[in-house]
């Protein structure tokens, strides 16, 4: 580690702490790891996107900094911009073709980081959404092969209760559940092509996989289910949970 590492080190620790006590006021959350994930080197974490709050909720719970790829709208104040370069986060157009991007992402991920992506594009619900089985951004897995490094899905559910005003003046009503896949390696044998189509669809099937093993587990009800920011801001009730 370099010596100029030292203090952004220190300031991502500290972030993740305030992050995760803020939430611990208004959250129960469950972290499920299905594998054990590489505690070095650089991969891929992909995750569904239900909530503005999912990425400080998976940075503050998972075991490694992320380096988020986050939409480029975030970066044009100059504020945010600020404290998106501060958190090692990087921007990314949304119209899936912006080589800037990837080759940051390339770069951090040979440095040995975790490079976080939303493969969705955006915050998606119901048939929208990758948890059901529609489609989603071709990048994470041209990536994964391009650098050579694994894929680790990751589905969150319950973050888009937060939404719901009610949530902030009660204490730790809201369950949110996190579930870590396995790994998904690209094939090395396989043309470029090839070995992308099956990173997709071996990502796409995980995280509908991830998503039953917590309904399973959990015994979720189909309200525990994502839904879509205006929804949720028009409950009147809250499950106590």
């Amino acid at each position: 580690m370099q010596a100029g590492e030292i203090p952004q080190r220190i300031y991502l620790w500290l972030c993740r702490r305030l992050v995760r006590l803020l939430f611990l006021f208004v959250c129960r959350t469950k972290v499920v790891y299905y594998a054990r994930l590489p505690a070095v080197g650089g991969y891929i974490l992909a995750s569904n996107h239900i909530s503005h709050f999912d990425p400080p909720i998976l940075s503050s719970h998972f075991q490694r900094y992320i380096d988020w790829m986050t939409m480029e709208e975030l970066f044009r104040n100059r504020l945010s911009a600020l404290a998106m370069v501060s958190l090692r986060a990087f921007k990314v157009r949304r119209d899936g073709n912006d080589r800037t991007a990837l080759r940051t992402a390339l770069k951090r991920l040979k440095e040995g980081r975790v490079v976080g992506v939303f493969p969705e594009g955006g915050i998606r619900a119901g048939s929208g959404s990758i948890l059901e089985g529609a489609a989603m951004w071709p990048g994470a897995s041209a990536l994964s092969v391009l650098a050579g490094r694994s894929i680790v899905p990751v589905v969150i559910l319950g973050s888009d209760r937060l939404y719901n005003k009610a949530t902030w003046t009660r204490f730790r009503s809201v369950r949110i559940w996190i579930g870590f896949g396995n790994q998904i390696l690209p094939r090395s044998d396989l043309a470029k092509r090839d070995a992308r189509e099956l990173v997709q669809r071996s990502l796409a099937e995980a995280f509908i996989e991830v998503k039953e093993r917590l309904i399973r587990e959990f015994n979720l009800a189909d309200s525990d289910l994502p839904t879509t920011p205006q929804a949720r801001k028009r409950e009147d009730c809250l499950p106590s949970g």
